[in-house]
């Protein structure tokens, strides 16, 4: 794939997932509704790969935010993710309806080994 159509095909899901998570905002809704699902799996291969997605959109913020608090000497993961959470409380609520998927299992607990090398500034080891 060529880096121009990568970087199209990147801002199609981002532009994708902007909008379902607005609707989903303005029905009340924390789960896709129907009439998104064929979309959703055109473009990020069904349920799984657009929660992968959001959570991928989730951690970044959440990373750069805990990032900031610890340059600042106020380092609590706690702190940062009700920041994150206040910033984006539509993406936090569909994430949290879809805590089950094994879609954002493998994404959690990644990000959780990330989170812990973080806070105990060790460093981290090579994959």
């Amino acid at each position: 794939m060529s880096t121009l159509s990568r970087s199209a095909a990147v801002r199609r899901r981002r532009t994708l997932a902007r909008v379902v998570l607005r609707d989903l905002e303005e029905t009340g809704a924390t789960t896709v509704p129907p009439w998104w699902e064929p979309e959703i799996e055109q473009e990020f291969g069904g349920l799984g790969g657009f929660l992968a997605e959001l959570s991928r959109q989730w951690w970044t913020a959440y990373a750069a935010h805990l990032d900031a608090l610890l340059e600042l000497g106020a380092g609590d993961p706690a702190q940062a993710w009700r920041d994150v959470t206040e910033q984006m409380p539509w993406l936090r609520a569909v994430l949290d309806s879809y805590a089950g998927e094994a879609a954002l299992a493998e994404a959690e607990r990644r990000h959780c080994d990330v989170l812990r090398w973080t806070t105990r500034r060790e460093a981290r080891r090579a994959a």
